[in-house]
C-alpha cells in the first residue's frame, strides 16, 4: 500500500482526540516500515540511477533487501509491541501497533515485490495474486481497495477531529490517495 494510505488507516485505528503524543507515535509507526524504502530511493537519486536500474536491479541487492526485511518484520515489530505492553509505554505501543497494522495491510497486497515479513526466522515471501500497484498482478483491484479503505478511514477521522488544520490535512491526504488511484487507472488505460 501507499504510505499515505498507511498513515490514514493507522490514524483511524489508533489516533484519539487529546492524545497528541500517542497520535504522533502512531503516525510514525505507520511510516516506519517504509523508512528503508525512502532511504533507498534517496540513495538512488544521489547515485543517479534510472528508474529501471533503481527498481529492477538495485532494489534486489544488499544492503537494501536486508534493510527492507528489518523494517517489514512481523517478528521484530511483534517483539517491540510485546515489550511496550509489558513496560506500559503507551506511545511506543501505538508506534508498534501502527507498524504491525502497516505490515498486515501490505501482506496481501504485494506480488513480485513481496517483503520477507517473517525475517529473521525465515526469508520466505508471500507472493500475493493481488498487488497494490502492478496492473499485471491485479493492481487495479488492489489500488481500488486501498483507496476505498483510505476514504472510509478519512471519514472516520473527519468525525473524530473537527479542527480546521486536521481536516485540511485529511482532505489533502485523501486527495493525494485519489490522485494516485486516478494516475494508476490512466497508466493502465494508456499501456
Amino acid at each position: 500500500m501507499n504510505t499515505i494510505a498507511h498513515m490514514v488507516l493507522a490514524s483511524a485505528a489508533l489516533a484519539r482526540r487529546d492524545q497528541a503524543k500517542k497520535n504522533w507515535a502512531a503516525l510514525a509507526g505507520a511510516i516506519a516500515p517504509d523508512a528503508s524504502m525512502f532511504v533507498f530511493f534517496g540513495w538512488s537519486l544521489v547515485q543517479g540511477w534510472s528508474g529501471d536500474e533503481t527498481w529492477n536491479v538495485q532494489y534486489w541487492t544488499q544492503p537494501w533487501q536486508t534493510l527492507g526485511a528489518i523494517s517489514n518484520s512481523f517478528i521484530l515489530f511483534g517483539l517491540l509491541l510485546a515489550f511496550t505492553l509489558w513496560r506500559n509505554r503507551l506511545a511506543l505501543t501505538a508506534f508498534s501497533a501502527a507498524a504491525l497494522l502497516h505490515l498486515g495491510l501490505d501482506f496481501p497486497l504485494h506480488a513480485d515485490d513481496a517483503h520477507r515479513h517473517f525475517w529473521p526466522l525465515t526469508d520466505w515471501r508471500f507472493v500475493s495474486p493481488v498487488s497494490y500497484w502492478d496492473p499485471d498482478q491485479n493492481g487495479l483491484i488492489g489500488s481500488a481497495f486501498e483507496t476505498l479503505l483510505t476514504l472510509l478511514a478519512t471519514g472516520i477521522l473527519w468525525l473524530r477531529f473537527q479542527a480546521l488544520r486536521w481536516r485540511a490535512l485529511l482532505l489533502s491526504l485523501a486527495a493525494l490517495q485519489s490522485l494516485s488511484f486516478a494516475l494508476q487507472v490512466a497508466w493502465i488505460v494508456n499501456r
